[in-house]
């Protein structure tokens, strides 16, 4: 009987459904997280299929290395941040996917420094062996970089504000950081202020938009013939960018003049539209109301 995990992997029927992963094909989950997503397209390729996984935090690797313990298909994993992809030289798959929201032992676990709901330490790196953490990042940022920070990442009107009250400051706690923006704004405008802030710094610290930047450039390079690659995301900043690119892969070029097709788009759209959670997956994980799935695939023949 598999372990009891909290975790609840999100849009889960409907990635398997439009990524639709098939007996012998190979998968590459680049942000493996507790195994959910990989568990369940592991099982759909069978014992002739594999599976390629990558996370950069230790934890969950032991975790879904457990989880999938008992899948039939060829099981590799790695602890790589998939920023890497470009110099793992690895060969076409079939169906590529990557969930850039965060795990649940990241939200859960309050040492992680990920929640101002707990007192800890200002951490918020996924993997804790490198780079620096936010209080470290809060200690030598100048001002106008924080400003920077804050609007770019948070989307905060205030962000001005915010990196004048932050900037050059001893906090090292989640606790301390929430106290100091509740001096400021009060405790009501601070809890609109807290997620955006918190939002902002992980995304920093982790170079989360400069590594899915190399994940839309690497990821349709990896696909086979046919093959489907699903991007869920989780703020409008990161949904942005898949659109974009995902909208520019598939789109043909035209001629100029005639207006007819000149080079053909090498990929096209799975999803028309963003797909949603439902309310009832909603309900029974309010995690999961902000995700949205888009994918493509492959129909040219990948270039060598």
């Amino acid at each position: 009987m598999e372990p009891h995990y909290p975790h609840q992997s999100v849009l889960l029927q409907e990635v398997c459904a439009i990524l639709a992963p098939q007996p012998g094909e190979s998968v590459l989950d680049v942000t493996l997280g507790l195994g959910g997503h990989a568990k369940a397209l592991a099982e759909a390729v069978g014992e002739n299929g594999s599976l390629l996984a990558l996370d950069a935090d230790a934890a969950n690797l032991a975790i879904a290395r457990e989880r999938l313990s008992e899948v039939k298909a060829l099981v590799t994993l790695h602890q790589r941040n998939f920023r890497d992809l470009p110099q793992l030289k690895l060969p076409p798959v079939h169906v590529l996917l990557a969930d850039l929201g965060l795990s649940s032992p990241h939200i859960d676990d309050p040492a992680r420094g990920f929640t101002f709901r707990a007192d800890a330490p200002l951490d918020m790196r996924y993997d804790q062996t490198r780079g620096e953490s936010a209080g470290a990042l809060l200690a030598r940022s100048s001002a106008e970089e924080l400003r920077t920070i804050f609007r770019s990442y948070g989307e905060l009107p205030t962000a001005h504000r915010l990196a004048t009250l932050l900037a050059g400051g001893n906090v090292s706690s989640t606790g301390a950081l929430r106290s100091k923006v509740e001096e400021e704004y009060g405790a009501w405008v601070a809890k609109q202020v807290l997620p955006q802030l918190f939002q902002a710094l992980r995304i920093a610290v982790n170079g989360e938009l400069e590594a899915l930047d190399i994940l839309l450039k690497a990821g349709p390079a990896l696909l086979a013939q046919g093959g489907r690659m699903g991007v869920i995301s989780y703020h409008s900043l990161e949904d942005r960018m898949v659109k974009h690119v995902f909208r520019a892969l598939t789109t043909p070029e035209r001629d100029e003049l005639t207006g007819r097709v000149s080079v053909p788009a090498a990929f096209e759209l799975l999803t028309s539209k963003a797909i949603v959670p439902s309310e009832e997956e909603i309900k029974a994980n309010p995690r999961a109301r902000s995700a949205k799935f888009r994918a493509i695939r492959r129909i040219a023949p990948p270039t060598l």
